[in-house]
C-alpha cells in the first residue's frame, strides 16, 4: 500500500491487489480516500480516475464535512488531551505534548487538507488513551469477574465499539474514549461476556446483567453515539 499526493485532497491512498479486477475509487466516513487497483495497472490510471471524480468527491466531502463535529481552541478530545490549532508553518501536521493535542498548519489552511490532518491527530490520541486506560480497565473487570482473554487489540472502525473472537481476542475500538465511562464500562463488560458465550442468547445476557445490572439502560444509550467524529 503506498500513497498519491494530490493539491487539492491531500493524500489518496493506494491498495494493489492481486485479487482486484478493476479501478475503484472510495470515500470512507471521515472523508479519507483510497483507489484500490490491480497489481500491474499504471499509477496514470488511478490519477485518470480521481480527476474523473472530483466534483463527485468535492459534493460528498462536503456533505461528510456539513455532518461532522466542528472542532475549536480548548475543546477536549477523549478524556485527557485539550486541541490546539497553531498556524503559521508550511506543512500540515499534529504533535502530542503531554495533554495538549496540537495542530500546526498554514496561516490560510486548505479545507480538505486541514480536516485530514485533525482527523489523523485525533486518532493518534485516542489511540494513545486507549492502550493506557482501556487496556488497564478491562484487565481490572476480568480479574475482579474471573473472566480470560487472549489478546487485546484497537482499532478505528466507524461500525463497532467491540468484538470478540472465538480465540478470546478482544478488539475494542479507540472511539469509545469519547463516550462517559459508565458506557466504556458496559461495552467492556459484554466483550468479556463474550469469551464464555460466543452468542446473543438469553443466556448471554443473564451474564451480561449479573455484572451490569443497569446493562439495558446503558445499551440503549449507546445507540445515541456511534464510533466516530
Amino acid at each position: 500500500m503506498n500513497a498519491l499526493q494530490d493539491p487539492e485532497f491531500g493524500t489518496i491512498t493506494l491498495r494493489r491487489s492481486k485479487l482486484a479486477r478493476h479501478v475503484r475509487l472510495k470515500l470512507d466516513t471521515r472523508g479519507g480516500i483510497s483507489i484500490s487497483l490491480p497489481m500491474r495497472t499504471p499509477l496514470l490510471i488511478a490519477k485518470q480516475l480521481l480527476n474523473e471524480s472530483r466534483q463527485h468527491l468535492r459534493r460528498m466531502l462536503g456533505d461528510i464535512q456539513a455532518n461532522q463535529r466542528t472542532y475549536t481552541n480548548g475543546d477536549q478530545i477523549g478524556k485527557s488531551h485539550i486541541l490546539r490549532f497553531e498556524a503559521g508553518g508550511e506543512q500540515y501536521g499534529h504533535d502530542i505534548i503531554d495533554n495538549l493535542l496540537i495542530i500546526s498548519h498554514p496561516l490560510n489552511p486548505h479545507t480538505q487538507k486541514l480536516q485530514v490532518a485533525l482527523q489523523k491527530a485525533i486518532l493518534a490520541a485516542l489511540r494513545l488513551q486507549a492502550k493506557a486506560y482501556l487496556s488497564r480497565r478491562l484487565q481490572q473487570f476480568a480479574e475482579l469477574y474471573d473472566f480470560s482473554y487472549s489478546k487485546l487489540r484497537f482499532s478505528s472502525a466507524s461500525t463497532r465499539w467491540g468484538s470478540c473472537s472465538s480465540q478470546k481476542t478482544i478488539s475494542l475500538n479507540i472511539w469509545l474514549m469519547e463516550l462517559p465511562f459508565e458506557l466504556i464500562d458496559y461495552v467492556l463488560i459484554h466483550e468479556l461476556c463474550h469469551t464464555k458465550e460466543m452468542n446473543h442468547s438469553p443466556r448471554f445476557w443473564h451474564l451480561v446483567e449479573d455484572f451490569c445490572p443497569d446493562y439495558k439502560f446503558h445499551r440503549k444509550q449507546l445507540k445515541q453515539f456511534r464510533p466516530q467524529s
